[in-house]
């Protein structure tokens, strides 16, 4: 009896990585949205959680999150960007925060049909600025090398897709069924615990943890993290960067000098790579400089965009 039983645990440990997409339910996350009155859109492949800023009638600046982030994020910048003469959106990227976390593969393509449905919802037909942190800076790229006509400049703040010795979680991500499992039983630990490394002063902006508390007890965060892992450039971005700089769109560069994710040193790479860039270190910072430095990051920021008005 104490064999079978062991099979069976054993057996259930085994599936149910593998059952959970079909089993999850965003009843919660509905719900959720409805209390706080989130304000969502529905696009193709699900709903969108945005908020905005400031005047519709100034120039847009388009805020994109970090692999690991929400739209909150932005909070030490909204305000900034707003009084500044800038109309500005935010939103979560699908499988993160609020926004739905559709059963497919987390591909480019995937979240710039977020972006297309996002800007067509608010009528956005002019040019916008496109604003990225980490991945968000990867998403950003590729969608202006994509529709050059559509953006007018990129401000990216610790961008990601610079490798660096992280083959064995490359491997891992792309192996059958350990990805799965790796991030069915360990992966909110994993991605909760890469939050608190994205901070220099993590007591000052522990309210950054708190969000993702919320936002990562719904389900499918974990396998939306995989997914992206598996099928978007988050840690190797290089193709991309060097298509970016092959065309003339204006480009700035903000970097946290102690970044430990995508650290510093990868600036000179993305100097030769994307020579028409410019490019900003800021002491104090880790990943998330927007946060570490606010008020530095908003005046480099603003600065630039206005220059591109």
């Amino acid at each position: 009896m104490r064999l079978l039983l062991g099979f069976i645990v054993v057996a259930a440990l085994l599936v149910l990585p593998l059952l959970a997409p079909k089993l999850e339910r965003n009843t919660a996350l509905q719900e959720y949205r409805e209390q706080v009155g989130a304000k969502t859109i529905q696009s193709k492949h699900g709903k969108t959680r945005y908020q905005t800023w400031g005047n519709p009638n100034n120039p847009t600046v388009i805020l994109i999150h970090s692999f690991n982030g929400y739209l909150e994020t932005w909070q030490p910048n909204v305000d900034a960007l707003a009084a500044a003469g800038f109309h500005v959106v935010a939103y979560d990227l699908f499988g993160r925060g609020l926004s739905d976390r559709p059963l497919r593969p987390y591909t480019p393509p995937l979240f710039h049909e977020q972006l297309d449905s996002l800007r067509a919802e608010l009528g956005l037909t002019n040019p916008v600025h496109l604003v990225g942190s980490s991945f968000g800076c990867v998403l950003a790229s590729d969608y202006a090398v994509k529709n050059p006509s559509a953006v007018s400049s990129l401000v990216l703040t610790g961008p990601a897709g610079w490798p660096d010795g992280q083959e064995k979680l490359q491997q891992l991500v792309k192996t059958p069924f350990a990805g799965e499992y790796v991030f069915y039983y360990a992966g909110k630990s994993i991605l909760s615990s890469k939050i608190s490394n994205y901070l220099l002063n993590r007591e000052e902006n522990d309210w950054a943890m708190a969000y993702w508390k919320v936002y990562g007890q719904f389900p499918g965060v974990t396998r939306a993290a995989l997914s992206t892992l598996r099928h978007s450039p988050v840690l190797d971005n290089t193709r991309g960067w060097s298509a970016l700089g092959k065309t003339s769109l204006p480009v700035m560069m903000i970097w946290g000098r102690q970044d430990s994710s995508f650290p510093y040193y990868n600036a000179k790479i993305a100097a030769r790579q994307i020579p028409q860039a410019e490019i900003i270190g800021i002491d104090g910072a880790e990943h998330w400089v927007n946060i570490d430095q606010a008020e530095e990051t908003n005046t480099a920021m603003i600065r630039f965009l206005q220059a591109q008005r």
